[in-house]
């Protein structure tokens, strides 16, 4: 089966069995639109049609979701009606300017949303396109051009008005909050068994990156989840800082035990014989203390949780026992045994924090831990943004110039198709497929509303049997909006068919069978322009598109070394790197170059490489058992490390490691001349260590790895 019937079929099996909460969201969103329909018609709303197509737009599984969405529909819609109207004015009887500004505009719009995410995301593109919409529907009567803003706006707020009422009575709080609560579960075993994966150390590489690729994708579902659950949980709303310490702590998690497994990999190899007795039953107590956590996760009795505070401190004596040259071993593993014991006694102190606020933020209390939440800093992807303007610009201008040249008024409908395609779709991972849905959605539609506009509609007399006949439609539309693998489909087959029958309260109350057809070619043909520029101008290259995520990340180590040395800046880089980690996740499974898997195996170290870095730099700081002189020579050496993996030409990498190689050495060194509060000495030498086994590892690779193609170029 081709791949548009198979989208197609999963679509029709997912209305005939939509499980019990697709279905709540199917009836919930044929009573916002019907109540909106049937309001829009009582308050004599010119066309009714844009207030049930923003409830398509606007609907969502969760209420939260849908009222988050809201807000962002109701700003967009504001500035974009507003942003219409000014247009109109300063080039009434100027085509050619007025569809260039207008073209500008949904292209800077369309770049915001491409930066942003979620509310904000959301109110860029709406404002994009409703622009275009206002501004090209007022163009046959250009002195009511404000008129016709307001009369959007309203429609568009009563559309939101309805969506938010039948959301709020229908809202279930405690079924997400228990849905949130089993998600952070389900991540705490995973990162349990992750954690006890990495202590024991025997995975390849391979099965390493994989679990902590799975580790991040669920990271990352959980922060979307916590987007809107102030809007969805009550409960949850007072905890919102608890909840956003929570998702902050676990992505700090993922950067600790990446940090953990060089460490051990680094003492593996220097090593010799078997570990201490007491090194060895401590460990075998952590390893199946996790194992108990990965299986049991939230649920692990009150006592079993004390082993926590009992490991911590088992860890911390033996940091100390090493710190005050009580073992028998080189500077370097003692360095390391030291750092090894605090990380995995940090690891424990962690951990309990997450099962403690998890446990905090269900009994509706305050958490013991004195930390405060603070938002995740995203990867902003300025190149993606710029590349999505140029698209809808240059679609919006080209529909244009048909427009003027050949008079068609379909194609002035066309060009609102347009701009809803190219502001929409964009924001999609990949927005041709995303538009490739549309358009079998506008296929759809085609035969919906033809059914509609010719057989049914017309038979009837009143709003009951409207409401009757088209609950089927706003049901199987509802269907396809709860997954996003049949988004996009839902969204043309919603969307076309109200554009193209038309509900109003003027004339027929619905369009005539001329319009319908005129619209119809309208917009097909507004679909294909829409497809050949998402597929002409730059195409999706989904290895250009890696390299491309991958130099960023290179030039973002180097520019964490002209940052303050501060804890804020390091949760900024790792919060960023670990977004950018994801973005390259999606991209791997359509990539079939072998050499793309290594590029996220380089980027991933250079999280743990910039944290080392970070760390270097921090423990430096004032620090009373290191010269001024050795701080001086340690942050040069960083920056031009920084400048290695930045690719700058003026930094070698034999010299660069031998510079290292001398500056742990000066580490070393201070083990003789001091026996006590070694423990930053230890972490620099240890994060040094980690910095030299980079180059060592990647180095070369680094060195020879060259660009190909453009990578400015690609989506």
């Amino acid at each position: 089966m081709s791949v548009p019937m198979q989208a197609l079929f999963n679509y029709f099996k997912a209305v005939i069995h939509p499980g019990q909460a697709v279905l709540l969201f199917g009836l919930r969103t044929i009573a916002a639109g019907l109540l909106t329909l049937y309001l829009a018609f009582l308050f004599d709303l010119d066309q009714p049609k844009w207030s049930i197509m923003a409830v398509v737009i606007v609907s969502q599984p969760l209420a939260g979701m849908a009222l988050a969405r809201s807000f962002g529909q109701v700003i967009g819609t504001t500035l974009g009606a507003t942003v219409a109207v000014l247009i109109m004015a300063i080039f009434p009887q100027a085509p050619l300017p007025f569809i260039t500004t207008l073209a500008l505009w949904l292209a800077l719009c369309t770049a915001g949303g491409t930066l942003l995410r979620y509310t904000s995301s959301q109110a860029f593109v709406l404002s994009g396109y409703t622009a275009v919409v206002v501004a090209l529907l007022a163009i046959p009567e250009p002195d009511g051009t404000f008129l016709l803003a307001v009369t959007r706006v309203t429609e568009t707020l009563l559309a939101v008005a309805c969506v938010c009422v039948v959301s709020l009575l229908t809202a279930r709080p405690e079924a997400v909050a228990k849905g949130y609560f089993a998600k952070v579960d389900q991540v705490i075993k995973l990162v349990a068994g992750h954690a006890a994966a990495v202590i024991r150390t025997e995975e390849s590489e391979a099965d390493f990156q994989r679990r902590q690729m799975q580790v991040l994708a669920e990271i990352s579902a959980l922060e979307g989840l916590r987007r809107h659950l102030y809007f969805d949980a009550p409960r949850l709303r007072s905890a919102n800082n608890l909840v956003l310490l929570l998702g902050n702590q676990l992505m700090l998690l993922t950067s600790r035990l990446t940090a953990l497994r060089h460490q051990r990999q680094l003492l593996t190899e220097r090593w010799e014989g078997d570990l201490p007795l007491d090194i060895q039953r401590l460990r075998a107590d952590e390893l199946a203390f996790l194992d108990q956590l990965a299986q049991q996760g939230r649920a692990m009795p009150e006592e079993a949780r004390h082993h926590f505070v009992t490991l911590q401190q088992q860890f911390d004596e033996m940091a100390y026992k090493a710190e005050q040259l009580t073992e028998d071993m080189s500077a370097t593993l003692r360095s390391l045994a030291w750092a090894l014991r605090w990380e995995q006694a940090r690891l424990m102190q962690q951990l309990e924090q997450i099962l403690e606020l998890s446990d905090a933020i269900q009994e509706g209390r305050e958490a013991s831990c004195m930390f405060r939440g603070q938002q995740s800093p995203l990867h902003l992807d300025f190149t993606l943004a710029s590349m999505n303007a140029i698209r809808a610009f240059t679609a919006l201008l080209v529909a244009g110039l048909i427009w003027i040249e050949t008079a068609w008024d379909g194609a002035r409908g066309g060009m609102i198709l347009v701009g809803i395609l190219c502001s929409l779709m964009a924001t999609f991972p990949r927005p041709l497929m995303a538009a490739q849905s549309y358009a079998r959605g506008l296929g759809v539609a085609l035969l919906v509303s033809a059914l509609y506009q010719f057989m049914i509609v017309p038979a009837i007399s009143n709003f009951e049997m409207l409401a009757l006949v088209l609950a089927p439609l706003l049901y199987v539309i509802a269907v396809g909006l709860s997954s996003p693998a049949t988004a996009g489909i839902a969204m043309g087959l919603g969307l076309s068919s109200f554009l193209m029958l038309g509900p109003q309260n003027a004339g027929t109350g619905q369009n005539t069978a001329i319009q319908w057809f005129e619209f119809a070619g309208a917009y097909v043909s507004a679909a294909m322009l829409a497809l050949i520029v998402y597929a002409w101008i730059f195409p999706f290259r989904p290895a250009w598109r890696l390299r491309r995520l991958y130099n960023e990340a290179r030039e973002q180590v180097y520019q964490l070394t002209k940052l303050p040395a501060t804890d804020e800046q390091q949760f900024a880089f790792e919060s960023r790197m670990v977004d950018r980690l994801t973005s390259m996740q999606g991209l791997l499974p359509a990539v079939n170059d072998r050499a793309m898997p290594q590029l996220y195996e380089v980027t991933l170290a250079c999280l743990a490489l910039g944290v080392a870095m970070q760390q270097l730099r921090l423990q430096a700081q004032n620090n009373t058992l290191v010269t001024p002189a050795f701080s001086q020579h340690l942050s040069s050496a960083l920056r031009h490390t920084g400048r290695f993996v930045a690719a700058r030409d003026d930094v070698q990498l034999a010299p660069l490691r031998e510079r290292l190689h001398a500056l742990g050495d000066e580490l070393d060194e201070l083990h003789v001349a001091s026996h006590e509060h070694l423990g930053s000495v230890f972490r620099m030498r240890v994060a040094l260590l980690i910095v030299v086994s980079f180059l060592q590892r990647h180095g070369e690779y680094l060195q020879a790895g060259t660009v190909e193609g453009e990578p400015i170029l690609a989506h």
